[in-house]
């Protein structure tokens, strides 16, 4: 669903599948030949997702806010691990814009802001950023996590 949603670019099924296989979060022949596959070969990296996805017998959620949720997880997994947060605003803003059931206005609008040079200053609107991504990402300020 995240390569639907082009979260996830082709060319990084081949790591995700070894990665699978790495953390034996599933073992199939589709997903060992997804993991040895060329990263140049969009067409048959499809088909082989769409095999894993057939062999481990996983239903993909087709409810959209089941799957505004797990591409909301994903981002903010990612922005935890890296604070891009100018990354993760665009993200969430180009799944807004292409999928009108995603509530996700408002970072439409910090992205609009941000990319047209209007409004706030580059420091505000990276902390207002920080802020609602931590509110509807984890429900906290958008502070860095320390581990």
């Amino acid at each position: 669903m995240l390569h639907r949603l082009l979260l996830v670019r082709s060319d990084d099924l081949p790591d995700l599948a070894a990665r699978w296989l790495a953390s034996d979060l599933v073992d199939t022949e589709s997903v060992r030949l997804l993991a040895g596959h060329d990263p140049h070969d969009p067409w048959a990296l499809e088909q082989l997702l769409a095999d894993c996805v057939a062999e481990a017998q996983t239903q993909v959620p087709s409810d959209p806010a089941a799957v505004q949720q797990i591409a909301v997880d994903w981002v903010s997994s990612t922005w935890r691990q890296t604070q891009e947060t100018r990354w993760a605003v665009t993200m969430l803003a180009r799944l807004g814009e292409t999928d009108p059931e995603f509530d996700l206005g408002l970072f439409i609008g910090l992205d609009d802001e941000w990319s047209g040079g209007w409004g706030r200053l580059d420091a505000g609107l990276k902390e207002a950023a920080k802020q609602e991504l931590g509110r509807l990402l984890h429900g906290d300020d958008g502070a860095p996590q320390t581990h």
